[in-house]
């Protein structure tokens, strides 16, 4: 017979809530505490209390991943908005659908490729870089974690990331990896290519013993407060309808002519 399941996470009485083995209100928001969001949901995610160095990492990574204009997360939160008004939860959960393999959430694509890298040999991360690399441009893949439409040949939040890692101690063997990554990226392709936000995200997270597997929670926590930012303005300055009536002009109909053999 299987074990009954436990939770370590909350408990609560007729008096008194905890969160893991920390009374609420008599410890966490105690007098003199100044209980910092960050640094509890960081605690109660991983298990273990963080350094200020981490808590200023995992700040600015929040921070940046909030906000990057109409991005399809954007779209989608105020599109849902303008169709239910009654459901910000709503509007906010499709908007956070987004954040997979593609946006936001390719952190854990270039987190995987880095833990490969730290996984072997020093001696042998340039072979097996110079592998991953030859393997994505062979196959017209892009390698995750670099390159952005926008912001060429350096995105600015990646490189600042960068910096307060190593302003935090936090510059070690993750952030080695994605260095490296990338010149050898740099080096096949015969010019500059972007390190992007996700990929300074995954080294920052990696270097915080983040696993793999959460750290597109992080990315999702701070898209959320961009998500509610974007419903607060879909409410003052509506582009809802205005969204919905470009992509209804900008697609014509055109008949399926692979239908039936052509006919």
């Amino acid at each position: 017979m299987s074990p009954s399941p436990t939770t370590a996470l909350c408990r609560y009485t007729e008096t008194d809530v905890y969160y893991r083995d920390r009374n609420l209100v008599t410890e966490i928001l105690a007098p003199g505490q100044n209980a910092d969001f960050v640094a509890i949901a960081a605690w109660h995610i991983l298990g273990r209390q963080i350094s200020d160095g981490e808590r200023n990492a995992l700040n600015a990574i929040l921070v940046t991943m909030m906000e990057h204009g109409f991005t399809p997360s954007a779209i989608a939160a105020r599109s849902v908005y303008m169709s239910a008004p009654e459901n910000l939860q709503g509007a906010v959960a499709a908007g956070l659908l987004a954040v997979g393999s593609s946006f936001v959430g390719t952190v854990e694509n270039n987190a995987r490729l880095l833990q490969r890298l730290i996984d072997v040999e020093p001696a042998a991360q340039e072979a097996l870089a110079a592998e991953i690399v030859e393997d994505h441009l062979a196959r017209k893949a892009p390698v995750p974690g670099f390159g952005h439409h926008l912001h060429k040949p350096v995105d600015p939040r990646a490189l600042r990331l960068l910096e307060i890692a190593a302003e935090n101690g936090l510059e070690g063997e993750h952030c080695a990896a994605l260095r490296l990554l990338s010149r050898v990226l740099d080096e096949k392709r015969g010019k500059p290519t972007t390190i992007n936000a996700t990929a300074a995200t995954a080294a920052l997270l990696g270097e915080m013993g983040v696993p793999v597997e959460l750290m597109r929670g992080f990315s999702v926590l701070g898209r959320t407060a961009g998500l509610v930012a974007h419903i607060a303005e879909e409410r003052r300055r509506p582009t809802g309808r205005f969204i919905w009536e470009l992509v209804d002009d900008a697609i014509p109909y055109e008949a399926d002519k692979t239908r039936e053999g052509g006919q």
